[in-house]
């Protein structure tokens, strides 16, 4: 049954993830901003494309990034869909190729499977928890870093960071001892890179499920290990520690 949940999942994102790629020309632009936060057509429209096809495969609710909650799954018990139809919402606005599109299945918070989709490089990251995990149907596994001094750490800044000076500082303070930081504007991509050995660590603070569900599933999958501390769990925001399994980090 899970793999053929995982066939579907990877189906949905392929589905979107080439309409995204076929129509940015048109799928681009700003429908709504606020604050930090940008919203755009591609967004709306790759989570109906995705949202239709898990229906059609499967009875589970989804939890999606732009329709919230759709199907019995209050509470978050039992397994549902987690989606974010398109993380990096900024960066496909403004052409740079680093987003993608995520799709998950959790039992409550414990993950089942993940898919990602880097459809900018036809990157296809898709795992099991306790069966592996692939890009483009290859098996792929964490670094093998054992040192903080020698590692690469990925982050990024959530619509919801504190962006004071305080903030800042701690920000600075808990990433100084890397060897270096890699900010990519996409939770999703990062935590691939680590599921993959690109990057060793990933670390963010009051992250939203949806941008991080499917990378922790495929970080576990590989055979890494993730940590997700709730911060506010009915709007769904987490500190999310992810690495290869080989670091003293939590």
């Amino acid at each position: 049954m899970n793999m053929e949940m995982l066939q579907l999942a990877e189906s949905a994102a392929l589905l979107a993830g080439h309409a995204l790629k076929d129509q940015r020309n048109t799928w681009a632009g700003i429908e709504n901003a606020s604050g930090h936060d940008v919203k755009i057509k591609a967004d709306r429209m790759a989570e109906e494309m995705i949202v239709n096809l898990l229906q059609r495969g499967s009875d589970h609710p989804i939890l999606s990034e732009e329709a919230g909650l759709i199907g019995d799954g209050a509470g978050g018990g039992g397994r549902r869909w987690i989606v974010d139809p398109l993380d990096g919402s900024l960066n496909y606005h403004l052409g740079i190729p680093m987003c993608c599109v995520s799709i998950a299945l959790y039992d409550g918070l414990e993950p089942i499977l993940g898919v990602v989709y880097d459809f900018n490089h036809d990157a296809l990251f898709s795992g099991q928890v306790a069966g592996g995990a692939w890009l483009n149907h290859v098996p792929m596994q964490p670094s093998a870093t054992t040192e903080i001094a020698a590692a690469v750490l990925g982050t990024g800044f959530p619509v919801k960071s504190d962006f004071s000076m305080e903030g800042l500082t701690r920000l600075i303070g808990n990433i100084q001892g890397y060897r270096k930081i890699r900010w990519l504007g996409s939770a999703a991509l990062s935590l691939c890179y680590v599921a993959c050995g690109k990057m060793d660590v990933y670390q963010e603070e009051n992250i939203r499920l949806w941008d991080v569900a499917g990378g922790c599933a495929l970080v576990k999958a590989a055979g890494g290990a993730v940590t997700m501390k709730e911060i506010n769990l009915a709007e769904h925001r987490f500190h999310v520690t992810a690495q290869n399994g080989r670091l003293n980090v939590i």
